[in-house]
């Protein structure tokens, strides 16, 4: 599970902010991909980073990985890089996502199952949640053999245990209640 830091959120706001100012959100999607795959080893951080790169030499690697970078975009990779927090990349990337999520409506949902759901079902399970939540669902499904039948789903933070081992542990529990 990624650590996020705040600064990454900070970040990632004043981000969400410029895209918004000229609906740039792609351009800054790809970017952001560009700079997650950049810093996701402390190695490359090191490297990016280190005093022996120039800006202009920096500038040419990131033009060599991203070549339609924008000036904007590129701005925020040596702007980290100056300050020297490229290590950021990861958690600006993950706040990023979750703020362009909020702004088009999407909430991420992960079903756990402990057989795979057809393409029906998961389908209702999607129409479902988007009634109840107004947004538009991104689905993922993993099949967990530790679950004996039903599912668990989770949305953010919230989540929703309807396994069979959950009902069991329930109603062992009812059933030792009544007995005492």
């Amino acid at each position: 599970m990624l650590a996020r830091e705040i600064a990454g959120r900070r970040y990632a706001l004043a981000i969400m902010d410029i895209a918004r100012e000229d609906s740039s959100y792609e351009a800054w999607s790809s970017a952001i991909d560009v700079l997650e795959a950049m810093t996701n080893e402390s190695h490359y951080i090191d490297a990016l980073q280190s005093d022996g790169i120039t800006d202009e030499r920096f500038t040419s690697i990131v033009r060599d990985i991203f070549a339609d970078i924008g000036v904007k975009q590129l701005n925020l990779f040596r702007l980290l890089r100056g300050k020297r927090r490229m290590s950021l990349g990861p958690s600006i990337a993950s706040y990023y996502r979750e703020l362009l999520d909020e702004h088009y409506g999407i909430i991420r949902v992960t079903v756990r199952t402990a057989i795979e759901l057809d393409d029906e079902r998961q389908t209702k399970l999607r129409q479902q949640i988007s009634e109840e939540t107004g947004k538009k669902v991104e689905l993922s499904t993993i099949i967990d053999s530790t679950i004996l039948g039903g599912m668990t789903i989770r949305i953010d933070d919230l989540l929703i245990d309807a396994s069979t081992r959950t009902r069991l542990q329930s109603l062992r529990r009812e059933f030792e209640r009544a007995g005492r």
